[in-house]
């Protein structure tokens, strides 16, 4: 709903100039609920496989002379390999690079997509923790040890 949301506002504000992306960020927001657990769905993942993917795609999209379903092929020919080298398997950053190595995307596209990467993340924090069950990110030390002070802070409450 939120990025539905956000993609209308874009459009109605850019009069139709702009729009988020939202395919690859519906894959996204699939991986962020149903695998919490999956590296491929950690936000460290999330954002450095697509501004990897993405970069490359406008890269490779602004290539002149090249047909454009040989560009659709050539950005995940790149971004994917890369992605498993790099360690930050993303399949939607594969999905993204095929929509921006067309050539009809901008930078400013990129930064909008990138912003609704953000936004999903952190919607997706606020509410995959909302249950003790599930925890997301798994993978991110920083937040481990942010929620290990909390849960401390908490057991201080209650034993004082």
């Amino acid at each position: 709903f939120l990025l539905s949301s956000l993609n209308c506002f874009i459009s109605v504000e850019s009069r139709g100039d702009m729009d988020l992306v939202l395919p690859p960020l519906g894959a996204l927001t699939t991986l962020q609920y149903a695998l919490t657990a999956a590296p491929a769905s950690q936000p460290r993942n999330a954002i450095f496989a697509q501004v990897f993917g993405l970069t490359i795609a406008m890269f490779v999209g602004s290539i002149p002379n090249l047909e454009p379903w040989l560009k659709s092929a050539l950005a995940p020919a790149i971004v994917i390999p890369g992605m498993a080298k790099l360690g930050m398997i993303h399949p939607p950053a594969g999905a993204a690079c095929i929509v921006f190595s067309s050539g009809n995307k901008t930078w400013k596209h990129m930064g909008i997509f990138l912003a609704g990467v953000c936004i999903s993340i952190i919607t997706s924090v606020v509410i995959n923790n909302m249950c003790d069950k599930r925890q997301y990110p798994t993978s991110w030390p920083l937040l481990k040890r942010l929620r290990s002070i909390l849960i401390s802070e908490k057991e201080k409450v209650r034993t004082s």
